[in-house]
């Protein structure tokens, strides 16, 4: 699909009708999966329009958009402390999915990294707040609700398929079968998700949180899953989420918790790999192979990874 600033303010124009574009403005984003502009009316209002480029990112479009209205009506309700999309139009676009049309998003993105401890901690609010959303704030959508056993089931699906696809250092595929089979690290109480917890999925204004995007992956699952991207940040960092998030859901994030959300985070260079191989992508593939020989290393070296999870592999029993 040829996409450019103009097929975006055309799509905009098809998705709202009456709507008259006057010009494009920055950023212009285009991944493997989206393609993202800014688009300026004649009233001077300013639309995001998202248009999927591949099948799973259609999905992915649509289910944030079937998801919407709950969260509205929670917000309504005063549950969630920042704002979300508003989808306002829908468009046809070449090669099959819609794009979303929605007013310009209030804030902007921060690199975690940038975070200060204070907005590390507004970030642990705002994930605890969704994950305190009722079940059915989900499941009214239509997006998937599994239980605890059906998460470590899925995983350890994805690392049989994962190695099927390129096989998967020994010493790791030890590691996380031997998590995935540990009963004990498996007992907790699924709840809401917002499935992909990113720097450019939270839009920030003085020092808080203003709106949060990219609920496209959201469903009820294991709470590990939502802090697992933020293991990477650092231990100081990590902490004032994790106090911040228990002081909100008045639940302890436990050991056990703090073991999955390692796994989740080792895990998502399997799904690195699997995503390259669903595109076909070999350089993808290639990175993802790199990166397991590294953890396999740094495994090896350091056995737990330091503060990592209270499971592990003696190499020399792999």
């Amino acid at each position: 699909m040829k996409t450019s600033p103009l097929y975006l303010a055309a799509l905009a124009v098809s998705a709202i009708e009456g709507l008259e574009i006057v010009g494009t403005r920055p950023p212009y984003i285009e991944t493997s999966d989206f393609v993202t502009g800014v688009v300026v009316d004649s009233r001077g209002r300013r639309w995001v329009v998202k248009a999927p480029l591949n099948d799973a990112a259609a999905t992915m479009l649509e289910a944030e958009a079937a998801l919407a209205p709950s969260l509205l009506d929670h917000l309504r309700r005063g549950d969630l402390p920042f704002d979300i999309i508003r989808p306002s139009g829908f468009a046809d676009v070449q090669g099959g999915g819609r794009a979303v049309v929605y007013r310009e998003p209030f804030g902007e993105a921060i690199p975690f990294e940038n975070l200060t401890d204070a907005e590390a901690r507004e970030l642990g609010r705002a994930i605890a707040s969704i994950h305190v959303l009722p079940e059915s704030a989900i499941s009214a959508s239509g997006l998937p609700v599994y239980t605890a056993d059906e998460c470590r089931q899925r995983l350890l699906a994805e690392l049989h398929d994962a190695d099927q696809v390129s096989p998967v250092p020994a010493i790791l595929r030890r590691r996380w079968e031997n998590a995935l089979e540990d009963t004990s690290l498996w007992q907790f109480d699924p709840v809401p998700l917002h499935g992909d917890v990113a720097s450019d999925n939270f839009f920030w204004s003085r020092g808080e949180i203003a709106t949060v995007l990219g609920f496209g992956e959201s469903h009820v699952g294991d709470p590990a899953t939502d802090l697992a991207p933020l293991i990477g940040m650092g231990d100081e960092f990590f902490e004032a989420v994790r106090e911040s998030y228990q002081n909100t859901r008045h639940v302890e994030f436990d050991d056990a918790a703090y073991s999955r959300a390692v796994l989740a985070s080792e895990l998502a260079v399997v799904r690195w790999l699997m995503y390259g191989h669903r595109l076909n992508d070999t350089e993808i593939v290639r990175d993802a192979q790199v990166m397991l020989s590294e953890l396999a290393t740094d495994v090896e070296n350091e056995g737990s990874l330091g503060s990592g999870p209270s499971w592990h592999v003696d190499p020399a029993g792999q």
